[in-house]
């Protein structure tokens, strides 16, 4: 088991916390197995005029986990994936992505390169002792090798096309219009990096969902809508909202300035995608030679 560097560093700081994190998760959805996925370090020091040595504390927040679960009781995976992460927001914000067991199971048997990730790296942070994960194959790497360069592509050329739609219908005052093309071009582009970083595909159109999804992926994409002020805020739901509300609400508004600003940065998107797929396709050269 490989896991990420800070999980190492604040191992032991961070044990009593993870354990009313999984608290809340088993109380929420009653969980086979539960993996840490990732998690985001933060640093603070202090200082004042009458301490001025204070040591630098650190915590890990934002944790990324993978939760199996033997069942859904007949609702669906997002819907618990947004119970959970409400439930654990009165503690730490986190990102969830939820699954039954069984396609877990298939996953790892096909070597399918998520699972197998999964399975050889991830921190088993809880497991409720009544699910066994089956023996894993190798990650099937001779066929992400032969298919991340397609999906690169085709995936950034979706991307492009769907913002230079944005941008014609932006040109000709078609304003709603132009920002739903611009949400189709950011979902296109995170889906793909999503993809090709990780071999998980998901089925979303929440572009808040799908940037936290990709910041597995790259550890850019969080500055990008940083949503730190009300500005911020007000601007990211935009384009948010614009795959519903641009076709359904005729309250939906939109200008031009904000068009520009949007269109900044889901190139930006369109920047990351391109160096993580030469990164990936230079990886998997290497690694099959």
């Amino acid at each position: 088991m490989k896991p990420f560097t800070i999980y190492h560093l604040c191992k032991e700081a961070q044990s009593s916390f993870q354990q009313r994190l999984v608290d809340i998760i088993v109380n929420a959805a009653n969980p086979a197995m539960i993996f840490l996925l990732g998690a985001s370090l933060y640093r603070r020091r202090s200082e004042s005029i009458f301490q001025q040595l204070a040591p630098t504390s650190q915590h890990m927040a934002d944790y990324f986990l993978l939760i199996l679960m033997e069942g859904f009781n007949n609702e669906e995976a997002h819907e618990w994936q947004d119970k959970i992460e409400t439930h654990c927001k009165v503690l730490t914000p986190i990102t969830t992505i939820v699954l039954q067991t069984t396609i877990f199971e298939e996953w790892l048997n096909e070597g399918h390169p998520f699972a197998a990730n999964v399975k050889q790296s991830a921190v088993v942070i809880y497991n409720s002792g009544s699910y066994n994960l089956p023996v894993s194959q190798t990650a099937n790497h001779d066929l992400s090798a032969n298919s991340i360069e397609k999906h690169i592509t085709e995936g950034l050329t979706k991307a492009k096309e769907f913002l230079a739609g944005s941008e014609l219908f932006r040109i000709r005052k078609q304003h709603a219009i132009a920002a739903f093309m611009l949400h189709q071009s950011t979902e296109q582009a995170l889906r793909t990096l999503l993809k090709v970083g990780t071999g998980y595909h998901a089925n979303t159109h929440s572009i808040d969902r799908l940037l936290r999804y990709a910041g597995l992926v790259s550890y850019q994409l969080p500055d990008i809508f940083p949503q730190k002020t009300g500005e911020d805020k007000r601007l990211f739901n935009l384009l948010q909202k614009a795959y519903i509300d641009t076709r359904y609400k005729e309250d939906y508004k939109i200008n031009n300035d904000d068009l520009l600003r949007l269109t900044a940065k889901v190139t930006c998107i369109h920047e990351i995608l391109s160096d993580v797929g030469k990164a990936k396709l230079h990886c998997t050269s290497v690694v099959n030679t």
